[in-house]
């Protein structure tokens, strides 16, 4: 089965190509439209590069992932680990000259979990006291939650119990301040160019639909940088029309390879490998018929020889056993279910479905090189070991974004990227209540270990309790399967220093520096 993605060349790169560039502008490829830059909102990998450089938080990582200071200046936790004290650093001016106050915080993370938002990440905050009872609408008044500007320059933060990886929280993008004035007087238009505001190293400047988004120095920011002044995000959705902009001087940096290309490029100084904390998966939309049978999708698991992933993709990716991946606390090679046709046979056997004809599922794909071969080698896979008949459906970015979140299909290519290197972030994804579970399954158990662990300080308990979820979610239901662990590849011109991507996937322009 071919799929030919539609030619964006003749029109886009020609508006492209005429792009002028300075010295101190930065090119990069945005492979697919921006879902949103409401930071409370936003839930895709692609709105990371353009967030994080947009916005700050209250601490970040340093180049080893440990915890910095950033927007506060310093902060404490009580001797029971229940409350954090945040003091934001002085000085700091949004990108309109106004002072950066505690409030800024209260209202973002209010608004996180206000559920009219529709947030995918509002479960982040329930730790927090009566954050999820005010998200569900069980507490009208916030000043019950655990979230408080005691004076302009200190927020706190109220936990119901110590939480080994709370701290993390606070890094990410969906807890950064957000200017309440802004939001009212604009409403869902804040975000546009001309009227958001931020705290980071760069403001938008431009945002052309389904070409290009430009992040401008920001004069009021408090902190130093290198010497970019304009940062151009060009959206090029083909990935040989990147390829020929690349070639001829128009990116300084890409990422997103197709196979071709990064088996091209191999060898060569301008290919970078950067550690990552992702796992590619397949997911089961375990409400549709047939995959709501755990014995098939158990099967399937064993059906797919993920050995051959790396000889098809080129990427160095390393097939995955837990879902938690390789750097990582709680990751196993011994988790997951193995490779055996035999017994994948004999599981779809005893699964109680009609096989005197072939069971027919669609694969839901995002329409991209890599996802495409992927799909092509499990349709494979399941034909020759199973008898399945998986007829593929790819979508571009947007439209295959929502057709997960609404399980419009049984099976679906998905990766999970770190928001924060703990395990907590991995398997609380499957939790009943998260917004980003996109399987429709739910599991008592599994949540209950879950939960457990997060608030379990102890090490080896902590590891014990995750260790015994996985095996639910990755053995004993199957919702999904681990598919590969892969490093972040890109393309990184050669007069450009200073570029790395952390195992987060943050692109921070702030510490880049363009040669002469």
């Amino acid at each position: 089965m071919k799929f030919k993605g539609a030619c964006y060349f003749s029109a886009l790169a020609s508006l492209l190509l005429a792009t002028s560039v300075s010295a101190k502008t930065f090119t990069f490829r945005l492979a697919s439209e921006p879902l949103t830059l409401d930071w409370n909102r936003a839930h895709t990998p692609v709105e990371t590069y353009l967030l994080m450089n947009l916005m700050e938080g209250l601490v970040t990582f340093d180049d080893g992932l440990k915890i910095e200071n950033q927007l506060a200046s310093t902060y404490t936790r009580s001797p029971d680990g229940r409350v954090y004290t945040f003091k934001i650093r002085k000085g700091v001016k949004w990108s309109d000259g106004v002072a950066l106050k505690a409030q800024d915080f209260v209202y973002s993370w209010k608004r996180l979990i206000t559920a009219s938002t529709a947030a995918s990440y509002a479960y982040l905050l329930f730790d927090v006291v009566n954050a999820e009872k005010f998200f569900k609408g069980q507490i009208k008044d916030f000043s019950q939650v655990g979230i408080k500007a005691i004076d302009d320059l200190t927020f706190q933060v109220t936990l119901t119990k110590p939480v080994a990886h709370w701290i993390y929280i606070p890094t990410f993008w969906v807890t950064f301040p957000l200017r309440q004035d802004i939001v009212e007087k604009y409403g869902a238009a804040w975000e546009k160019p001309g009227r958001m505001v931020t705290v980071g190293a760069y403001s938008l400047e431009k945002y052309e639909i389904d070409s290009k988004i430009v992040l401008k120095a920001n004069a009021n920011y408090y902190g130093t940088r290198g010497n970019i002044d304009e940062a151009v995000g060009l959206l090029v959705k083909d990935d040989s029309t990147a390829m020929t902009l690349y070639e001829s001087g128009k990116f300084d940096f890409v990422t997103d390879l197709s196979s071709l290309d990064l088996k091209r490029f191999a060898g060569k100084p301008e290919l970078k490998a950067f550690p990552y904390l992702k796992t590619a998966y397949l997911g089961f939309s375990v409400n549709r018929p047939a995959v709501s049978n755990v014995k098939l999708r158990r099967a399937i698991g064993m059906a797919i020889d993920k050995s051959k992933v790396a000889g098809l993709l080129y990427g160095g990716q390393i097939p995955a056993t837990s879902f938690v991946p390789p750097l990582m606390a709680s990751h196993s090679k011994k988790s997951g279910l193995p490779y055996d046709p035999a017994r994948a046979k004999k599981e779809l056997e005893s699964a109680g479905l009609d096989l005197s004809k072939p069971i027919q599922l669609e694969l839901l794909i995002m329409s991209r090189d890599k996802s495409m071969v992927m799909a092509q080698f499990i349709q494979g896979e399941l034909k020759k070991n199973l008898g399945l008949e998986v007829t593929i459906q790819p979508f571009d970015n947007k439209t295959y974004r929502a057709q997960v979140a609404l399980n419009r299909y049984p099976l679906f290519l998905l990766s999970w990227s770190a928001d924060y290197p703990d395990p907590e972030n991995f398997l609380s994804l499957f939790m009943s209540d998260s917004g980003n579970n996109r399987t429709a399954w739910k599991n008592p158990s599994f949540d209950k270990l879950v939960e457990e662990a997060r608030t379990t300080l102890d090490a080896k308990k902590r590891d014990k309790l995750y260790s015994d979820a996985q095996k639910i979610l990755v053995e004993d239901q199957a919702p999904i399967i681990p598919l590969y662990y892969e490093p972040n590849t890109a393309l990184v011109r050669s007069t450009v220093t200073g570029l790395t991507l952390n195992p987060l996937n943050y692109l921070i322009l702030k510490k880049i520096k363009i040669k002469e």
